[in-house]
């Protein structure tokens, strides 16, 4: 009977370090290689976005637009105002 038990010991001992080594390791570096590069891509995101919301910022307190009250009221030909007639 021990005999047996070693064997099935040294069976569990090599098919755990087979699945550790062959399968949660590269899962687990994996898992860690797209963080990294899903940060990297944020970043670099980021990075692209900032100067272009200066720019807008700058041009926006820099440049104000002229306020024109007749461009706000609508012309009369236009649109047309509908109503909901209910029988």
């Amino acid at each position: 009977m021990s005999i047996f038990r070693v064997l099935l010991y040294i069976f569990l001992a090599i098919f755990l370090y087979k699945f550790v080594f062959n399968f949660l390791v590269p899962v687990i570096k994996m898992s860690w290689r797209v963080r990294s590069q899903i940060k990297e891509f944020q970043r670099q995101h980021q990075q692209q976005e900032d100067p272009l919301q200066q720019n807008t910022t700058a041009n926006n307190r820099t440049s104000s637009p002229p306020h024109n009250h007749t461009a706000s009221k609508p012309k009369a030909g236009d649109y047309i105002d509908f109503e909901d007639v209910k029988e």
